[in-house]
């Protein structure tokens, strides 16, 4: 990778900067951004970065999770805590809320693992099962549940949809979250990856585990992912929690209270996520803030209404 604080290096081999001169000016300009970002993350949940060959990898405060970044993605999650301070903090509270030690969990659109490496820490006895099609993102993925050696995660380089087949992802390298089987951003940088997809169903003599809890966040395709899933959530009636954002759902030519819908006729209420809690909601209004829902079953979670 050629950057300025390479260029400035070759000046001076080059003659064309003196040792003192290069000592000040990439002092100046680069070195002291070292102790910038010392006193920054003071404020954040990111409790140091490390800097190895060709990598940065940023460890978060609270769980001492290693995140690997990329040098593209200018949301990726390290980043996102970074410019933010914390990253989908009540979403998790939540979760931990409602799950017991020994859960079966599926996280479908797993990106770089943040949900995953969570869920799997926090229920050191429970199996974790995670899908993610986008084969760079996969390969972050990987690395990152490689860096906390985490045992208890099985990755998926697959999406989940209502059909078996290879699609094309609109993946966005300065925002790689936002990949989606639209084209979410309409930025001209969004490049089509063809990924393998499968439906939810299909796995149910792979995953042969009572599943107790499944996290969808797939960019606007949870309803195409609920449609492939009918089967499984029939059977096992898990907890869901679903990323739902009207203007995704609108790319997709639905609205989020049609998920509502199916799964109401599936006897699941609907909570939206505020401040680590849950609260009941029937619909999805314009005026609706909340992006996260939680579905429960009205039998086998009733403790929980």
């Amino acid at each position: 990778m050629t950057t300025p604080l390479f260029s400035e290096k070759q000046a001076l081999l080059e003659g064309r900067l003196t040792k003192p001169e290069f000592i000040a000016t990439i002092h100046e300009r680069y070195h002291q951004l070292l102790f910038a970002y010392s006193h920054y993350i003071k404020e954040t949940d990111i409790a140091r970065i490390e800097i190895t060959d060709d990598s940065v990898i940023m460890v978060t405060r609270q769980h001492g999770f290693k995140l690997l970044c990329n040098p593209h993605d200018q949301r990726t999650v390290p980043i996102e805590i970074l410019n933010f301070g914390a990253y989908e903090q009540e979403e998790l509270e939540c979760i931990f809320n409602l799950l017991s030690s020994t859960s079966v969990i599926l996280d479908i659109g797993a990106n770089c693992g943040y949900y995953s490496l969570h869920l799997a820490r926090h229920y050191p006895s429970s199996k974790v099962y995670a899908f993610e099609p986008v084969p760079a993102t996969f390969e972050n993925l990987q690395r990152n549940l490689d860096l906390n050696h985490v045992a208890n995660v099985t990755a998926y380089n697959v999406g989940l949809s209502n059909k078996a087949a290879t699609l094309p992802i609109y993946f966005y390298k300065q925002g790689s979250g936002n990949s989606s089987l639209q084209n979410l951003s309409g930025g001209e940088e969004v490049v089509q990856v063809d990924c393998k997809f499968r439906t939810l169903d299909s796995y149910i003599e792979e995953i042969p585990e009572q599943i107790d809890f499944i996290k969808c966040d797939v960019e606007g395709a949870e309803l195409l992912v609920l449609e492939g899933g009918l089967d499984m959530i029939r059977k096992n009636k898990p907890i869901l929690l679903f990323e739902l954002l009207r203007k995704w759902a609108a790319k997709f030519n639905y609205h989020p209270n049609d998920v509502l819908q199916i799964l109401e006729k599936l006897d699941y209420g609907c909570f939206a996520v505020e401040s680590g809690k849950i609260a009941p909601i029937e619909n999805i209004e314009d005026h609706t803030n909340q992006t996260n829902f939680v579905f429960l079953h009205k039998d086998k979670h009733g403790e929980l209404f």
